[in-house]
């Protein structure tokens, strides 16, 4: 199904890089990887991209939590990530799918939800630069 998407050497290539970041998922668990990032990570990336080229000021973060319990999972789960940092960004009560979360996620829920607060308060966020294209180390990375 890769090399369908992306073509033969670049189905290997992508499915290789994400293979020795997950040495103990399966191939499924590897595709599934490889599908979320191009979904969420890359799509929102190439929006960013666009908004930042066309001069307004642009802030990107990844959620890039995983589960202690589970450390070779592709990830903590889309709607997990968001439950965790909405749950402290709204006030709400503790959510269904934040079953079980320990001080360590709810404490990373608090860390993006103030920093979104204060994106949206203040237009800026302390410590957070400016998105720019092709500079990684503009993207702030919670987990």
């Amino acid at each position: 199904m890769l090399t369908a998407q992306l073509g033969r050497q670049a189905a290997q290539d992508v499915y290789q890089q994400r293979a020795a970041r997950l040495p103990q998922a399966t191939p499924a668990q590897i595709f599934t990887a490889v599908q979320t990032d191009g979904l969420f990570r890359d799509s929102s990336l190439e929006i960013a991209d666009h908004h930042a080229a066309g001069g307004s000021t642009t802030y990107v973060y990844p959620f890039d939590y995983v589960p202690a319990e589970d450390p070779h999972a592709p990830g903590c789960h889309p709607l997990r990530r968001t439950a965790l940092s909405l749950q402290h960004l709204r006030g709400l009560p503790r959510q269904p799918i934040l079953a079980g979360a320990g001080h360590t996620e709810h404490a990373l829920g608090q860390e993006s939800a103030s920093a979104v607060a204060e994106f949206v308060t203040a237009g800026t966020a302390s410590g957070w630069l400016p998105y720019a294209p092709a500079t990684a180390a503009r993207i702030r990375h919670f987990g």
